[in-house]
C-alpha cells in the first residue's frame, strides 16, 4: 500500500458511523448502545465500530468496510471518497460545517465527470482487454460501444472501461468502473445500483433475466449462452446481492429468473438470500446458476482454450 493510500485509510478510519449513514440520507434511531439505520434496502445496526445489515446478511467494522458495502467500489477508491467528504476537527473527523445532510453524497453526475470522462482515443485499449484478454466476443463489444454502454475514460496510462447503469425508462443513473491492468482491483460502482443497472438485451421484453456479480460477467455469460437460449437479459447487480427492484420488475412481467453469481461463498450467499425473498412470491419461476470455474469468464477463457486446442489437433 502507498503511503497516500495508507495516510487516506489512516485518516478516514475512525469516521463515525452514525455520520456516515446520515450523509447517505438514513434517519438514526437509537437502541440502547447501539444505533439503527433502516431503508428500503437496509437495515444496519451499529455498536460502536462494529456494523451489521441484517437485509444483507454482510457485517464489518469501520467506515471503510460500511461505504465499500453502500457503495461498492475498491479499498482505494472508497478511502479517497470518504477523505474528500469529511474533514478533520479537534475532536475526530466530521463534515465540513455548514453542509446539510442532503448535501454530503456526491451525485453521480459530479463522480462521473471526476471518474467516467469519455475519451475515443483510449477505446483501441478498452477493446483490446475485453476482446483479447477477457476473450468477450468481438461484435457484441463492438455492438454495445456503439449504442453507448460501455466506452473508455480518459485515465492515463492505464484507461478505465465505463458500464453505463440505466433505468428501465433507458435514463443513465449510474455506471461501474474496470480497469484496463488485467489484475487491478480498480472497479468502483458510482451512482445508483439498487433501480439501475447494467445490461445486455431488451430487458422489458426478454423471456429469461440473468443475474451476474459484474459488467464482465454479463458479457462472458451472453458469449457463452446467447446464441443457445431464448431471449436473455443479463444483468450485472454490482456484487452479490440480486436487487429486490430487479426481481420485481421480473415478476411482474412473468419472465424467468436466473441467479447466476460466482462460484464462491458470496455467490452462494447472494442465491440463498434471493431465493428466500421470493420464496412466497407465487409463481415465480427462480432457479439458480453456477460457473464451473470461480466465476462467468474464467469459465469463456477455459473454453476458449479448449476450442483450440481442439482447432490444433486436428491440423496435426
Amino acid at each position: 500500500m502507498s503511503a497516500a493510500i495508507q495516510q487516506a485509510a489512516d485518516q478516514v478510519r475512525g469516521i463515525p458511523l452514525g455520520e456516515l449513514l446520515r450523509w447517505h440520507g438514513f434517519k438514526i434511531t437509537q437502541e440502547g448502545v447501539s444505533i439503527r439505520a433502516r431503508s428500503k434496502h437496509h437495515n444496519i445496526v451499529v455498536t460502536g465500530s462494529k456494523w451489521f445489515d441484517n437485509k444483507a446478511g454482510v457485517g464489518g467494522a469501520g467506515a471503510i468496510d460500511l461505504q465499500m458495502h453502500l457503495c461498492g467500489g475498491d479499498f482505494q477508491t472508497t478511502c479517497h471518497i470518504l477523505a474528500e467528504g469529511f474533514r478533520p476537527t479537534g475532536s475526530g473527523l466530521a463534515f465540513p460545517p455548514g453542509k446539510r445532510p442532503a448535501d454530503r453524497r456526491r451525485p453521480f453526475e459530479e463522480l462521473a465527470a471526476q471518474y467516467a470522462v469519455p475519451s475515443r482515443g483510449n477505446w483501441s485499449v478498452a477493446r483490446e482487454y475485453l476482446v483479447e484478454t477477457r476473450k468477450i466476443d468481438a461484435e457484441l463489444v463492438d455492438d454495445l460501444h456503439g449504442r453507448g454502454s460501455i466506452y473508455a475514460n480518459n485515465h492515463r496510462p492505464n484507461p478505465g472501461i465505463v458500464f453505463l447503469h440505466r433505468s428501465q425508462h433507458g435514463k443513465v443513473e449510474g455506471a461501474t468502473l474496470r480497469d484496463t491492468r488485467h489484475e487491478s482491483s480498480f472497479r468502483p460502482c458510482l451512482g445508483n445500483k439498487l433501480t439501475a443497472w447494467f445490461s445486455i438485451g431488451d430487458l422489458a421484453k426478454a423471456q429469461t433475466v440473468v443475474a451476474v456479480e459484474s459488467p464482465i460477467e454479463a458479457l462472458s455469460y451472453h458469449t457463452l449462452f446467447a446464441s443457445r437460449n431464448d431471449p436473455l437479459a443479463i444483468v450485472s447487480c454490482s456484487g452479490s446481492i440480486v436487487p429486490e427492484d430487479l426481481m420485481c420488475q421480473a415478476y411482474d412481467r412473468r419472465q424467468r429468473f436466473i441467479v447466476a453469481l460466482n462460484n464462491d461463498d458470496a455467490g452462494e450467499f447472494g442465491w440463498q438470500k434471493a431465493w428466500d425473498n421470493t420464496t412466497e412470491w407465487t409463481g415465480f419461476r427462480i432457479s439458480s446458476a453456477c460457473p464451473q470455474c470461480k466465476d462467468w469468464n474464467a469459465d469463456l477463457v477455459a473454453s476458449q482454450r479448449i476450442t483450440n486446442a481442439q482447432h490444433v489437433s486436428l491440423h496435426l
